[in-house]
């Protein structure tokens, strides 16, 4: 074991959500998450990191034209076993009928347990709109549907699919994103149809379902793709409240079923027109 690791601690006093989305996108490990403060660990110094959270706090004041606080600092720690204090920390996720867990937890058999590591990448059921996402699904006639889940992440939105009985593709632009949502499959004993790296135009297939839980720039840019893929219903997820008009104005053939909120957050359950 190494003797000393690098622990960054990251404090948004705006913004936190976005602070949060983004620190997922840049490390490659299991971040801690508090309510004020994200905390990041590294064998290796993290000043990469420092940086582009830096500079996306720069984006945000450009975007919204208001000044953005965040306070940034690292510091070289004894290493006195993180990886599995940070096991320790997290705890599973109840969105019933689905219970979240990481592997080290014992599934429920009362409930569709899922079991996905945070340590792994992109999603584990502590974010809102993967929380909305997971409850449109759980009420969804899925079973027997093809269903493709565009930016999978971790593949937790997939997994759920297919644990309620559809037959799921999945994709995302990061090819250890897809790494990882294939190994979740397994260790939750499932099976996908198929899976590649890239978006919903990389394929000429259509499904009754397709998820796109992202951010609403990437929703937009990609939405003549999403329109083309779905053959029945749309779930459009990882929307700020302030955007989703932005959002349905692109999907006019769709026709707007569900609109969940918690927080900022919103997801979106569309249907196809006839």
């Amino acid at each position: 074991m190494e003797r000393y690791y690098y622990e960054l601690v990251v404090k948004p006093l705006s913004h936190y959500d976005l602070f949060l989305d983004f620190t997922l996108q840049i490390v490659e490990d299991g971040l801690e998450e508090f309510d004020d403060s994200i905390i990041v660990r590294n064998l290796q110094p993290l000043d990469d990191v420092a940086w582009g959270i830096e500079q996306f706090r720069k984006k945000l004041e450009e975007k919204f034209g208001i000044e953005i606080f965040v306070q940034i600092s690292e510091k070289r720690l004894e290493n006195r076993d993180w990886i599995e204090n940070f096991k320790q920390s997290v705890q599973p996720v109840l969105i019933p009928p689905f219970y979240i867990h990481p592997t080290w937890h014992k599934p429920k058999k009362e409930l569709i347990s899922l079991a996905i590591d945070p340590a792994m990448a992109f999603g584990s059921g502590h974010h809102e709109s993967t929380e909305l996402c997971l409850g449109l699904i759980s009420e969804m006639e899925v079973s027997k549907k093809s269903l493709l889940d565009v930016g999978t992440g971790s593949g937790i939105l997939g997994i759920a699919g297919a644990k309620l009985g559809a037959e799921v593709s999945i994709c995302d632009i990061d090819p250890v994103a897809v790494d990882s949502a294939v190994e979740n499959f397994e260790k939750n004993g499932l099976e996908f149809v198929e899976s590649w790296i890239g978006s919903a135009g990389d394929t000429g297939n259509s499904y009754d379902i397709v998820i796109a839980n992202i951010i609403p720039d990437v929703i937009v840019a990609i939405s003549k793709s999403l329109r083309e893929r779905s053959v029945d219903k749309l779930l459009l997820s990882g929307i700020l409240s302030n955007r989703y008009n932005l959002v349905l104005e692109n999907f006019s053939d769709f026709k707007l079923v569900q609109k969940r909120e918690k927080n900022e957050w919103v997801a979106l359950l569309l249907e196809k027109r006839v």
